[in-house]
């Protein structure tokens, strides 16, 4: 018997993968009701995507209101939609204030992790300044977010090219793009936002594209009258500040509109279809009525198919004489330019690669779990996950934005605020009930992805575009986006579902988290031994 008040939990050792707004949140948690974590992280400043995107022009689409930490609202948001450094520059507050960054450890990569069945804890090999060594945890935590590798587009030549060569999640800040010509390719929401700004100054600029994408007002502008962006005034940003009861107001008047405009997202409803014909004729409009060119970059799929993005300017470009648009595939690059399958060389400066990211959700190094499954091999095919929080033959490990989580509606930080909190109750549940460990079983995972699939035939992801959220495929199983809205994650990850998951206990008796019997609150002094008493 132990001699300890019942549910008296142990200490915990969590390791964080990430150094970004999820790894952020869980420290929060951790730090204001938990007792360890340690965090390891891959780059070398805290930030993560508005760290690693510093591209001209890069923006956040979703209203600043709605793209904050929720245990720390910013009434001081310069304008309804934020840049990256000013998101950058919240972070690092934000951060400083808690004190959020106090187990960090920067520049240390995790290159290898296996599962310890008999003692319940990951061992992990860390690389750090070109030496190896050995750490632990009881529970690993993925905190480095679906577009984190970036990789470079499989196109022949590329490495060839003889000038200028970067790609947008790793930009060059110190070469000028003025007076150049200068190739972009892809047109998601990297390329969409860089293009406009570079054509300010460049000599020419092309842009390269193999289909076309939707070009949509940005989400909740029809809280600013349709306008590409607002500024707030002083009086606006004053009255936040001394009025936090306003602040909220404006954040659910934000909130509440893009969780309404769900039904966008169904096939064949008359949202889908009125958004449909008005996007088309805005887009028409903003390419100065040119029907050839509006043909072009005009899809015939449905809208959110792939992601919508706002992309102010981006259109409008096109109408000026120095930039160009060519859809004729991209047969390879030589060392003075690109060549096309139309036959066409395009002679250029620079190239910029907006080309996108790994999203096969698979780690880049051994991931062994029970039987030593390595996720790299059991995400292979198709990464299968649990609500996208969790993974089979994976015990004790957590993921932020795994497969399937709700990253094409709604705003993604709340998502990562619940899912920090579903975390956070499996770590209160493994320490105050004695588990040595926990992981869903295969059947509740299998069932949870069959049924999604089914649900996901009804929403535009499963349309007719080529999209990430397919990995990259025409056709195929959805694998980014959640079966469902923002507020149903919300409502599926609320509460634990211990009949879903495998649970090992540290001892032959899963009671021994009773200790002597009595609870805590009797041992306090003063304490109110019945509060259960209502009337």
């Amino acid at each position: 018997m132990q001699h300890q008040p019942l549910r008296h939990p142990r200490k915990l050792r969590v390791v964080t993968i990430g150094g970004g707004i999820s790894a952020m949140n869980l420290a929060y948690e951790v730090m204001h009701g938990y007792d360890e974590e340690a965090g390891n992280l891959e780059d070398i400043e805290l930030g993560g995507t508005w760290v690693v995107n510093r591209y001209p022009g890069v923006a956040c689409d979703v209203p600043a209101h709605i793209y904050t930490f929720p245990f720390e609202p910013n009434p001081n948001w310069t304008a309804f939609y934020a840049s990256g450094p000013e998101i950058q520059a919240y972070f690092t507050r934000t951060v400083a204030k808690y004190n959020l960054a106090r187990d960090v450890k920067l520049s240390h990569e995790i290159v290898h992790a296996q599962f310890d069945t008999h003692q319940g804890i990951w061992n992990l090999k860390v690389s750090h300044k070109g030496r190896v060594f050995d750490d632990w945890c009881n529970v690993l935590v993925s905190a480095t977010g679906f577009l984190s590798h970036w990789k470079w587009p499989d196109i022949p030549g590329l490495h060839d090219f003889a000038g200028v060569k970067v790609h947008s999640a790793a930009w060059d800040e110190e070469w000028d793009y003025s007076g150049k010509k200068v190739a972009v390719v892809g047109n998601g929401s990297s390329a969409i936002q860089i293009m406009p700004e570079v054509a300010r100054s460049a000599a020419r600029v092309v842009n390269f594209i193999r289909s076309p994408t939707w070009i949509t007002p940005g989400l909740g502008s029809a809280l600013i009258g349709g306008e590409v962006n607002r500024v707030y005034s002083e009086e606006e940003k004053r009255r936040f500040r001394e009025e936090p009861g306003e602040l909220n107001r404006h954040r659910k008047e934000i909130q509440h509109g893009s969780n309404k405009a769900f039904d966008l997202f169904v096939k064949d409803s008359s949202a889908q279809k009125a958004a449909f014909e008005s996007t088309s004729q805005t887009m028409l409009s903003r390419l100065g009525g040119n029907t050839s060119l509006a043909s072009k970059l005009t899809p015939t799929w449905e809208v959110g198919c792939r992601r919508a993005t706002p992309g102010p300017g981006y259109l409008e470009a096109f109408t000026s004489p120095h930039v160009s648009l060519t859809t004729s595939p991209i047969t390879r690059i030589t060392p003075s330019g690109i060549l096309t399958s139309d036959g066409t060389h395009h002679a250029v400066d620079a190239i910029i690669c907006a080309t996108g990211f790994d999203v096969s959700h698979r780690p880049p190094f051994p991931f062994l779990g029970l039987d030593n499954t390595d996720l790299r091999d059991y995400w292979n095919d198709e990464p299968l996950g649990y609500l996208s929080v969790a993974c089979p033959y994976f015990p004790n490990l957590f993921f932020y934005s795994g497969p399937n989580a709700p990253v094409g509606h709604g705003s993604l930080m709340a998502a990562l605020s619940w899912t920090t909190r579903y975390i956070s109750l499996w770590l209160r549940k493994i320490a105050s009930e004695d588990i040595l460990f926990v992981v869903p079983t295969p059947e509740a995972t299998e069932e949870f992805n069959t049924y999604g699939d089914e649900i996901m035939e009804r929403f535009v992801w499963s349309g007719g575009c080529r999209s990430w959220y397919k990995n990259g495929r025409v056709d195929g199983r959805i694998t980014a986006v959640w079966q469902g809205s923002a507020i149903g994650f919300k409502e599926v990850v609320g509460q634990l579902r211990p009949e879903d998951f495998r649970i090992v206990w540290r001892t032959a008796n899963r009671w021994r988290w009773m200790g002597d019997g009595r609870t805590r609150v009797e041992r306090e002094e003063g304490a109110d031994l019945a509060w259960y008493l209502k009337k």
